[in-house]
């Protein structure tokens, strides 16, 4: 994206057209079929959506949920570019310092408001403001000023160069809230919500079920196909599936690895399996020890044995990863060097840090999703052997993110993929990072990415990210043991349903449902 941008004089237009739009998350199948309107999908959940603040939000369960609620200005497609959404299209400057994006006219917000540029200078002050949890603020932090030019043109301006902009105005939590909303409490946006998406939300139980109905404003004519659709949570995963095989259930949003292949093989079921760069990450935190000393979490890297736990857990459904969060998917992502399981290597750098009879160490797991848990189990098999001696807790979700989530010192992460380099490194690994877990704050590296978004040359980007890639495999600051991919399953009555690689867009105002 960026570097044919930059070659096509640095102006980035959007498409534009509605008919592009109606496209993108659509199978070609599903595009030679009429839709059928009217009825509700019912779509099946393991995590529970404990609140709707699109500023802040980060479950599996609720990024579909905003999907559906919220518009941005631009929204990655499928095919994991950014695309159209309130901005009809964009120009930037010669030197990638200014943007200016054009609003869709006529479009309101579910209360029967107005959309203006108004509302989208208020939304991005809110994400920028540090007062404010926002989780799109480290993707955004090179926007110097945003104006209203006219009720619908906005105009950014960047502190540096950054081509890459449209796709950070893509991010998940980006979406535009009303300049209103903004001006109450933000506490209501938990269980409140007024977008200007194809649904608005009818019934938010995050205990049992969130229900959302057809916006007739929607902007894209004819859309959304739905009458309506529930987010039915089912914490019981047995449970989950047998209502998905049984037709109580429409969608399985996600499909645990070792049930892929059963419910693959089930008449009038369509399973998907996306190559993805999501991936389980093991935190260490570097202010504590025995994870200070990067001779310790070398040899827990050396002791994980990756092609066992990608067949063990993952059922094959997945890759092995090599101490990276930057997935080969993504622009200037580098080839990364093998890491082979040797335990024998493990206990030597033990012994040289100190820990010559090895370590104990007790790794938290979160109950949800299940593969945090899989993940330790099969870890402290793997590790036993090169001298760690680990005990694994487990925990309900909500008592990991209250206790433990950016707290303890060894615990296992989850995070899904990210649409660039940047927005990756940002999230996890700057010192200033959205989600800094781990302590592993390095000027060096934090110079590089700034460097790297601030550069508009491809190559020079390339040899700027190849560095701080080099920098993340020396000091370790995560075991990364795999990238799995994203499994869903649907009804072959549920017509167009797909997810994409980045797994927090959906377009399900392009499905619909064939029982006819």
């Amino acid at each position: 994206m960026t570097d044919l941008t930059l070659k096509r004089r640095h102006v980035l237009m959007g498409l534009g057209a509605l008919g592009a739009l109606t496209t993108l998350g659509l199978p070609d199948a599903a595009l030679a079929q009429t839709p059928i309107a009217g009825g509700t999908l019912r779509i099946s959940h393991s995590t529970r959506i404990a609140t709707l603040n699109v500023l802040s939000l980060s479950g599996p369960a609720e990024y579909p949920c905003i999907d559906m609620i919220y518009s941005g200005l631009t929204r990655m497609g499928l095919d994991s570019q950014a695309h159209p959404d309130l901005a009809t299209h964009w120009e930037a400057s010669d030197d990638a310092t200014e943007f200016t994006f054009h609003l869709r006219e006529g479009v309101k917000f579910h209360d029967g408001t107005p959309f203006t540029a108004d509302d989208v200078v208020a939304t991005y002050t809110a994400i920028l403001n540090p007062d404010v949890p926002a989780a799109a603020r480290s993707v955004l932090t090179m926007v110097d000023k945003i104006e209203a030019l006219d009720p619908l043109t906005v105009k950014f301006t960047l502190k540096t160069p950054f081509a890459d902009l449209p796709t950070s105005t893509a991010h998940a939590n980006a979406r535009i809230i009303s300049k209103a909303a903004l001006a109450a409490p933000l506490t209501e946006l938990d269980t409140k919500a007024n977008g200007t998406g194809p649904f608005k939300l009818d019934v938010y139980d995050s205990a049992r079920m969130v229900r959302l109905v057809k916006n007739p404003d929607y902007y894209q004519p004819g859309k959304p196909y739905l009458d309506a659709v529930e987010m039915m949570l089912f914490p019981d995963l047995a449970a989950e599936s047998a209502n998905f095989l049984s037709g109580a259930t429409d969608v399985m949003l996600t499909v645990q690895q070792a049930e892929f292949a059963r419910i693959a093989a089930a008449a009038g079921i369509e399973a998907q399996r996306v190559a993805s760069g999501r991936y389980v990450c093991v935190v260490m935190r570097q202010d504590t020890k025995p994870w200070d000393d990067v001779r310790v979490r070398k040899a827990l890297a050396l002791a994980t044995d990756r092609e066992l736990l990608v067949e063990v857990i993952l059922e094959g459904l997945g890759r092995p990863a090599y101490d990276s969060i930057v997935p080969p998917e993504l622009g200037f992502a580098t080839e990364k060097p093998v890491i082979a399981y040797d335990p024998e290597a493990a206990k030597a750098l033990l012994a040289e840090a100190g820990y010559p009879d090895g370590i104990t160490a007790t790794l938290v797991a979160s109950d949800r999703p299940g593969i945090r848990v899989q993940t330790a189990i099969a870890l402290k098999q793997s590790a036993a052997a090169g001298g760690f001696d680990l005990t694994i807790e487990t925990m309900p979700h909500d008592t990991y993110l209250a206790n433990v989530w950016m707290k303890n010192a060894f615990y296992i992460g989850y995070w899904g993929m990210q649409p660039t380099i940047d927005a990756t490194y940002r999230l996890l690994l700057t010192s200033d990072a959205s989600y800094q877990d781990t302590e592993w704050k390095n000027a060096e590296f934090d110079a590089l990415i700034d460097e790297g978004r601030a550069t508009i040359d491809p190559a020079k980007r390339a040899e700027i990210y190849a560095k701080a890639q080099a920098m993340e495999l020396e000091d370790v600051p995560y075991i990364v043991p795999f990238f799995e991919d994203v499994l869903t399953a649907s009804s072959d009555k549920a017509e167009s349903w797909g997810v994409a690689p980045i797994s927090r867009y959906f377009y399900v105002e392009d499905v619909w449902l064939d029982k006819a």
